[in-house]
């Protein structure tokens, strides 16, 4: 009985000590658990912290920069004074832009080097478009007429022997501006036909190349002034550029090189002209007509521009203004490059009758003169090159003084 006693107080006393044991454990797990949680957490907002620091420091990095560039700034812009006009500003983002487009150049490989103006170095000019043309453009602006000319007397005939060299479209602006100078409706003409002389007893007014005359007519003291770079005070006179074909852009460097070539001329037997410019410049080099391979005769300087874009020459010079007018309607004129000017040649010719109003004929010339300052008729005129209209002089057709000069600066 006594040992069966101690028996179960020794099972109780065991089964207290496992109880305790147990519980021990459980703590202890309990504690490594809650240990465990608050080392993940610690850690969580540790790596919190360092983010929320780093973005500290990268938003006071760059707020130092931002002051410090403000500060190099204000030193630019305020050397001694704190405000400056409208205008300088303008002048120092110009300064600036010129600055960064020159670095720009400088790191392309395919920059464009200008030169000055009489430097005889040669660089191939690209003809562009001024815009992307659409295969289905809408119908052409029209502008309201600018002038109510009687229509039941007796209209004003202008006929003009630059058409197609010129388009058309030139000469209808030009009629309705002389609407305007006399009051007058004006008929508009045109002969293409480079061999035909001016409508006998029927023209009032002519417009005539350089190398034609009017043995019935005067001269105007006006005529039309063509955008060009060389053309600097707004001065009457005519410019030509040599073009060449681009797959030969990149292996000419001068005229010379085209020795043996195919050469498209639009007026090889006139007194003076594009042509007559070539064969002087030739000559300055010791060279004669026989330097080309085989010369073209183009009946119109657009046929020029169509040879050399349609391979048929290699070469070939024309009159700068043809090239501004056609550029964005020729086809292939893409394909062409401006390899340099020669000139300058004797302005247009804008004559009347020798029988004409001189009331009439210096009503025009007034108006003409003054049309520059007004901007509707610069817009209606822009789109042909010309710039206005300047004083014209009988001494400037003096043929025996024309000289070549050369130069390549860009200009297109």
């Amino acid at each position: 009985m006594l040992s069966r006693t101690k028996t179960s107080s020794n099972k109780s006393i065991q089964d207290e000590i496992h109880s305790d044991h147990s519980k021990e454990a459980s703590i202890i797990t309990k504690k490594l658990i809650h240990t465990t949680f608050a080392s993940i957490e610690n850690c969580q907002m540790h790596k919190n912290s360092v983010c929320e620091m780093e973005k500290n420091d990268l938003k006071e990095t760059r707020k130092q920069e931002k002051m410090q560039l403000e500060n190099e700034i204000s030193k630019l812009l305020k050397p001694e004074c704190t405000k400056l006009d409208i205008i300088d500003l303008k002048n120092i983002e110009s300064k600036v832009e010129n600055v960064e487009t020159k670095d720009n150049k400088s790191k392309s490989s395919s920059s464009i080097v200008l030169n000055e103006v009489n430097v005889t170095q040669y660089k191939m000019i690209p003809i562009n478009k001024d815009t992307q043309e659409l295969s289905n453009v809408a119908v052409p602006r029209k502008y309201p007429p600018l002038s109510t000319p009687v229509l039941n007397e007796r209209p004003l005939v202008l006929t003009t022997h630059l058409v197609p060299s010129l388009p058309i479209n030139l000469f209808e602006v030009f009629v309705e501006a002389i609407e305007v100078a006399t009051e007058k409706p004006v008929v508009l003409l045109y002969e293409p036909r480079s061999d035909r002389p001016i409508a006998k007893e029927i023209a009032d007014i002519a417009i005539l190349p350089a190398n034609r005359e009017w043995e019935d007519g005067k001269l105007l003291p006006v005529s039309f002034s063509f955008e060009h770079h060389l053309n600097k005070d707004n001065s009457s006179c005519v410019y030509a550029d040599v073009i060449v074909a681009s797959d030969r852009a990149q292996h000419v460097q001068d005229i010379i090189d085209f020795r043996g070539h195919r050469c498209s001329l639009p007026d090889r037997k006139k007194n003076t002209g594009a042509a007559t410019l070539l064969f002087n410049y030739l000559y300055t080099k010791g060279e004669n007509p026989a330097f080309f391979g085989n010369i073209l005769d183009a009946d119109t300087q657009v046929a020029t521009l169509q040879m050399v874009a349609g391979k048929q020459a290699e070469i070939g010079i024309l009159e700068s203004p043809v090239i501004k007018c056609h550029k964005n309607t020729l086809p292939g004129i893409d394909s062409l490059h401006i390899l340099t000017s020669l000139g300058p040649l004797p302005p247009y010719r804008i004559m009347v009758r020798k029988t004409f109003s001189d009331i009439l004929a210096k009503k025009i010339t007034t108006y003409l003169l003054n049309l520059n300052q007004d901007k509707k008729w610069i817009d209606r005129f822009a789109p042909f090159g010309v710039t206005g209209f300047t004083k014209n002089f009988e001494k400037l057709y003096n043929f025996d003084g024309i000289k070549s000069v050369i130069t390549s600066v860009p200009y297109y």
